[in-house]
């Protein structure tokens, strides 16, 4: 059982019925590779995100209870 789908969208389909293939390859949208480090970066960026707030959150607390 795979854990991710498969991240190429064209599958076997011919290069007639892929919009957007230029000479050199796809053109416009995301690498698999690009789409392969968001998977990874995205929930960290979320989890940083969440933890600024959260201490943020706590600094103005602290400021306006006065301890």
């Amino acid at each position: 059982m795979r854990i991710f789908s498969n991240l190429n969208l064209d599958g076997p389909s011919p290069l007639r019925a892929q919009p957007g293939r230029g000479e050199w390859g796809a053109q416009g949208i995301p690498s698999t590779r690009w789409k392969k480090f968001q998977r990874v970066i995205i929930p960290i960026l979320v989890v940083a995100i969440a933890v600024g707030l959260f201490f943020l959150g706590r600094v103005f607390y602290l400021i306006l209870t006065g301890q």
